[in-house]
């Protein structure tokens, strides 16, 4: 149920950890491991668990096939999708509307903590908020890459400071 922001100077490393955390690049020394009931998900800058040929709404259908059209749109609808705009194609999308939608699929997945790179990039202010408030709800854990100070200020209850020498806590 931690809410932790990870915050550094670029070029440290953060970006870097969180893909060694989900096994997308080895790491050189050390071992870790999570707890045993944790199922980590993962939000790139690339949004990488998006399909570009798909729709917004067969999107999340296909992920939630047992849901109906009536609640699929309700759920792209929290994140800002509506009308005919759930029929676009996903490689049409600005960048902002990709990451909505990739933040989207992260909240709907089973995942129980949920790792963050940059989720605020791209996203205009009502967005930043809808995000903020799907967050501050969320029940997992949530570990969080970003330079947006009002973002970590409103979602996370520790600050991890990342250096050359090691991690600072803030609480």
């Amino acid at each position: 149920g931690d809410r932790i922001g990870l915050i550094a100077r670029n070029g440290v490393g953060k970006s870097t950890l969180f893909k060694m955390l989900m096994q997308r690049l080895s790491t050189d020394t050390g071992h870790y491991s999570f707890g045993h009931h944790s199922n980590p998900g993962y939000y790139d800058q690339e949004h990488g668990n998006i399909h570009p040929q798909e729709t917004l709404i067969n999107e999340i259908h296909s992920m939630m096939p047992k849901l109906d059209e009536e609640n699929v749109r309700k759920y792209l609808g929290s994140f800002l999708f509506s009308g005919d705009d759930v029929f676009n194609i996903i490689e049409s999308l600005s960048g902002g509307e990709k990451a909505r939608l990739s933040l989207l699929k992260l909240m709907l997945s089973k995942n129980n903590f949920l790792l963050l790179d940059e989720p605020t990039n791209h996203l205009d202010i009502i967005s930043r908020e809808t995000l903020e408030n799907a967050l501050i709800q969320y029940e997992g854990t949530v570990f969080a890459i970003s330079h947006d100070r009002y973002f970590l200020n409103r979602v996370c209850d520790k600050i991890f400071e990342m250096t050359d020498t090691g991690i600072t806590v803030y609480l």
